[in-house]
């Protein structure tokens, strides 16, 4: 129990600036205090750097303003993709037939629709990326903290926040275009708890809260860049988040957009933009590993 205490002290250490969690890290040490009251003073150091912060208009500002935002947005964007691979997983797992391998028609159609399946799972994770990236830029003074409350909202999102938006929304259109209640001819599927309420939950947690965590931690250090490319970054992620909203048109749930002539270019050209994460990551990959191979020799 001391070790698990003392372990814990030193995970939420990591919540304070690197100069004082040094200097706590010295002071605890030489003090011989047990592990239990060692986690007790740090929870309270802890604690009110954290409510110190919360006495300034910024982080408001990113909590309203980034993190709920962003937290349903990836929400309802995350729901929609699992609701629609669902239909297509259900319809190759739960109804297999390896006879139906020897058929050219079923292997086409099998391969179209697991590329599609996977560009959206991958759309998503950019998505997710992208929007971590955009608060931990923003908010690099409290990336801990909005990292734990941006999680929050993410969990939020999943679990009320998204099938609400998403039953409102189908009775918006009932009600805005006059139709009639049809039985839904996906019921099959949404009938099994799987697709229903564990499939949304493994997309959400796998594709977009790890990316988003993961997107944070690159945002955090953009000071570090050079202005030219921290400018072309920043664009690419305002660029991504307008995509997140065109692409998903459900979202427009009061907005009535004018048909243009041109938006199935903007379209085309918001989905290329919104997989820069993965040109960005590529890239540092490939200059860490320059890097190291010049210091090495």
């Amino acid at each position: 129990m001391n070790r698990i205490c003392w372990r814990w002290a030193d995970i939420l250490s990591r919540m304070l600036e690197r100069n004082e969690r040094e200097a706590v890290r010295g002071d605890l040490a030489e003090s011989g205090e047990t592990g239990f009251r060692t986690l007790l003073g740090v929870l309270g150091l802890v604690a009110r750097r954290q409510a110190a912060l919360w006495t300034h208009w910024r982080p408001w500002l990113a909590l309203v303003g980034l993190i709920v935002p962003l937290g349903m947005l990836l929400s309802v964007a995350s729901r929609r993709i699992a609701d629609s691979s669902a239909i297509y997983i259900w319809l190759y797992a739960n109804n297999w037939d390896w006879a139906f391998v020897r058929n050219p028609g079923f292997r086409h159609d099998l391969v179209h629709y697991v590329s599609l399946i996977l560009l959206d799972y991958l759309t998503l994770v950019c998505w997710s990326w992208t929007g971590g990236f955009v608060l931990g830029a923003a908010s690099r003074g409290m990336i801990q903290i909005n990292g734990v409350l941006f999680c929050v909202m993410l969990s939020f999102g999943a679990l009320l926040g998204a099938p609400l938006y998403f039953a409102y929304y189908l009775q918006y259109l009932h009600r805005a275009l006059g139709l009639r209640s049809f039985p839904d001819p996906n019921a099959a599927v949404f009938a099994l708890t799987f697709y229903r309420v564990m499939l949304p939950l493994i997309v959400q947690a796998v594709l977009v809260v790890v990316p988003s965590l993961w997107g944070m931690r690159h945002g955090a250090g953009v000071a570090r860049l050079r202005p030219l490319l921290r400018t072309t970054l920043w664009a690419a992620a305002i660029a991504t988040l307008a995509a997140i909203v065109i692409q998903n048109p459900n979202l427009w749930l009061f907005v009535r957009p004018r048909p243009v002539m041109w938006q199935g270019w903007l379209r085309l050209l918001l989905q290329v933009v919104a997989y820069w994460p993965v040109a960005y990551l590529a890239e540092s990959a490939v200059r860490r590993r320059w890097h190291d191979r010049i210091a090495f020799s």
